[in-house]
């Protein structure tokens, strides 16, 4: 793989400050951070950024177009099916929703933000031992200290 220089290397570098700044000043929604995803392009990684923002505003359909463009060109990109899967939740759509959640896990089976999010599927649609699953698969990869499992644990007390 041939070595970056001048202004290639600038670019790049400029390129991953940038999506390093912005994941600071935001919080994360829904993208795996136990190194377990699938990674993606620096397109891909910039539309995430696009698909979040429109997630944070609560923009659904405009997360769920830039999410397509995703998956059309990236199927196995299990941060894309996981966002795909929670902007379809949250506006309403829980049949579509949990198809891209199952995908993402296809793709990525420790994906924490699937397990979670599939898991909030469960408790909103009263599938609470499934819910359960989820939780058990989440203290399998990350512990109980982890704020995917809290939050849904959080969730599924709540509903109990």
């Amino acid at each position: 793989m041939p070595i970056l220089s001048g202004t290639g290397a600038r670019r790049l570098m400029r390129s991953a400050l940038l999506v390093a700044c912005l994941g600071l000043a935001t919080p994360s929604i829904a993208v795996d951070s136990s190194g377990s995803s699938s990674g993606g392009s620096a397109a891909s990684v910039s539309a995430l950024l696009d698909a979040q923002t429109h997630i944070k505003r609560k923009r659904w359909n405009e997360a769920v177009a830039v999410l397509k463009q995703i998956i059309a060109i990236e199927p196995g990109n299990a941060d894309a099916l996981n966002l795909m899967g929670y902007s379809l939740r949250k506006s309403g759509d829980y049949k579509r929703a949990q198809g891209f959640y199952l995908k993402a896990l296809k793709v990525s089976p420790k994906h924490l933000g699937a397990n979670e999010y599939l898991g909030e599927l469960y408790v909103e649609t009263g599938q609470l031992a499934k819910a359960g699953q989820r939780l058990e698969a989440l203290k399998g990869i990350c512990g109980t200290g982890c704020e995917e499992y809290r939050e849904l644990k959080q969730a599924i007390d709540a509903a109990s």
